[in-house]
Parts: structure tokens; sequence; C-alpha cells
């Protein structure tokens, strides 16, 4: 049924990609001020346990993904109603991160050029790939992975020779107490990006089969990775930046790598900052992209995907253009509006209610769990 597959290493790689993606981008959790590196580990966790549900869920449908398994639990009408709902959230969260993208672009290299051009050069690199197949991408993955790898060390090392950290800016731990941590670790921190990985309930049936055993401590491992990297680099700009600044910068990293100077002659290293972050944004976008083509094959039941993708991709550009007037305001909606009204109904929400109904019609739905008949494809 499936011709997709992907092993195990390369499920681990795209999810560290897709974590870190455009979260490393933003400064995610800076409302706990020097605290933000606390406040990341907390929804690292809690996205952890949500990653569990996302993956019970897979285990009772093993040979399906979300929106094939959802036409099982709620029937066809009112499985692909739920279906278009995340398909929906699927291609508003493509166009949110590829609207980041488009403005670190403008305002560290093509300070002159329109956003729309810059998103349709990177929508139009990601449809090339997907239209080449799902596993061209993920293959590249394997190998921009060593690379991204190479450039965070590199960067470490030298952000460590410069002298840039003062550790006296993250002291005192706590020092306001743990509640304003709580309060800027929920609902932002465990939703994103963590709790995103309700997008892989649309990969989980690609694993390959000898490899699916391993699927949830590789992916527990993956995020963990991930949120441990996200806390050390957002500790970093503060301890660079200062809290203050940290927290009034639109791209926090960006600043504190671009004060790297040793000897007058290693300088101005914010570039590489830019092409590993264009990287991770060019991943995210892609796996997002790609799970909207599958979400629209299931429910409309189009048979080849690739006559989708050049559709896809002009309505994705169109939209990160029209989703907000200015960075500004795109920042403000992404941190403060959409955890709580979008992300938690589908991250949340609808996972609940979905892991309650298969609970509670168990019996009936067994037959089907791991029947290839099923699938709607």
């Amino acid at each position: 049924m499936k011709t997709i597959k992907i092993d195990i290493q390369q499920y681990f790689i795209i999810i560290v990609l897709f974590e870190l993606g455009s979260a490393i981008l933003v400064g995610l959790g800076m409302d706990a001020g020097r605290d933000a590196w606390i406040a990341i580990l907390l929804g690292m966790v809690s996205g952890m346990v949500l990653f569990l549900g996302y993956f019970y869920l897979y285990k009772q449908f093993p040979e399906q993904s979300l929106t094939q398994y959802l036409q099982i639990l709620f029937g066809k009408s009112i499985g692909k109603l739920f279906g278009f709902l995340y398909l929906m959230y699927f291609m508003y969260l493509a166009a949110r991160v590829l609207r980041d993208f488009g403005s670190l672009l403008l305002s560290a290299v093509f300070v002159q050029t329109p956003i729309i051009v810059v998103n349709a050069l990177m929508i139009a690199t990601i449809v090339y790939v997907l239209k080449l197949g799902f596993e061209v991408l993920v293959r590249t993955g394997e190998i921009i992975f060593s690379l991204v790898v190479l450039l965070g060390i590199t960067l470490a090392v030298l952000v460590l020779s410069a002298d840039l950290l003062k550790y006296n800016y993250l002291l005192p731990v706590l020092g306001q107490g743990f509640l304003p941590v709580l309060k800027a670790a929920f609902p932002v921190t465990p939703t994103f990006p963590f709790g995103e990985m309700v997008v892989f309930t649309m990969l989980f049936p690609y694993l390959k089969t000898s490899k699916k055993s391993k699927a949830l401590t590789v992916g527990l491992f993956a995020i963990m990775l991930s949120g441990l990297i996200l806390s050390v680099t957002v500790a970093m700009d503060i301890a660079i930046l200062g809290g203050h600044v940290a927290t009034h910068v639109y791209f926090p990293l960006l600043a504190a790598v671009a004060k790297i100077n040793l000897g007058e002659f290693i300088q101005r290293l914010d570039a590489l900052v830019v092409f590993t972050l264009i990287i991770g944004g060019f991943f995210k976008i892609s796996v997002l992209f790609y799970v909207a083509v599958k979400a629209t094959q299931d429910i409309f039941g189009v048979k080849e995907e690739k006559k989708l993708i050049g559709p896809i991709g002009i309505v994705l550009i169109l939209s990160s253009i029209v989703i907000a007037a200015n960075y500004v305001e795109h920042i403000k909606e992404g941190l403060s509006i959409v955890p709580h009204f979008i992300h938690i109904p589908f991250q949340v929400v609808l996972p609940s209610l979905f892991i309650i109904v298969f609970l509670l019609r168990r019996k009936k739905l067994k037959s089907f769990a791991s029947s290839p008949s099923t699938s709607t494809e």
C-alpha cells in the first residue's frame, strides 16, 4: 500500500530539523526573561507527553495516517471534515513558517527585495524536491544534518573563544519565582514547536516495518535533543545580549552571533546563522507542505500527489503574504494568539477527543485497526 519508506535514522533527523526549524529563529519563551531556557525545558517535557498521545493513536491504526483513521473513527463524512480541518492547520503552519523565513532573509540579506519573491523562490525549491519524491527530501536531510551539526559546533566554539558569554545575565535563576516561568511556558512552548509533532501522525505509517518498534523511543529522544538545543541556544542569547535586549530583538540568535569578533579577522558570522536557519526552515516547510499534500489526497481521493504540489505551493505563497500586515504583527499573533486558539485545539483538544472515541469504540474498531483494506488511498 505504501510506496514511501523512511528509515529510523532519517526519521530522527527529520524530527530534529523540523523541531528546530523556526523555533530557533524567534525568541522562544522570552516572556520568562533570563529564565526563558527553563520555560523551553518545561515545554519540551509537555511536548513529549503530547507525542505519547499521538503515538498511541498511531499504534491503534499502524497502517493509516491521521486523515485516514479519522474516517474509521467517525465514518467518512465526519472523518473527512476533521481531516479537512487538519489540512487547513497544516497549510496554515506552512504559511507561517514561510513568512518567518521570508522576513529573516529580508532583514538580513535581501533588504530591498519584495517578500513575495523570496517566498516564491523558497517554495519553488521545495516543489522541485517534493516532485522528486519525499524520500529524496529525507535523504537530503541526512546529508545536510551533518553540515548543520558542524556549523553549530563551530559557532559554539567561536562564541566561547570570543569570550562573549556573561553568565551573570542568567542570574539569579528563578529570581522572580516559578510562576512567571510557568506563565511564559504555557501554552506557548509546549505547542510551539513540540506540539507541532502532531504533523508526524501523517508520516508514521511510512516508517520501515522493521524499525517501527523503535519509533517511540527515537521520537522522544529527538524531541528531547531538540529541546535541549533550543534551551542552550536561548541561554546563550541571553548570556551574550542580556535579558532585556534578547527579549526585544526580532532574531536573538542572529544578533548574538553578529557580536563575534576574533582579532578583527573572524567576524560577521551572522551569514552562517542565516544559512543554517534557512536549512531548518526549508525542511520544516517541506514536511508541512508534504503532509498537506497527503491530507488533500486522502480527503479528496486524488491519486497523483504530483498534481497537487504546484497548486498547494501557490496557495502557500499567497497565504504567507496575507497572513499578517508586517513581521511585528506576525510574531505577536504567533506567540500570543495562535497557541491558545489554534495550537491547543489541534494539538491537545482534538487528539484527546480521538483517543476517547477510540476507547469507547475499541471493540468495534479493533478489526479495522491493522487492516490495509480500510485505507482511503
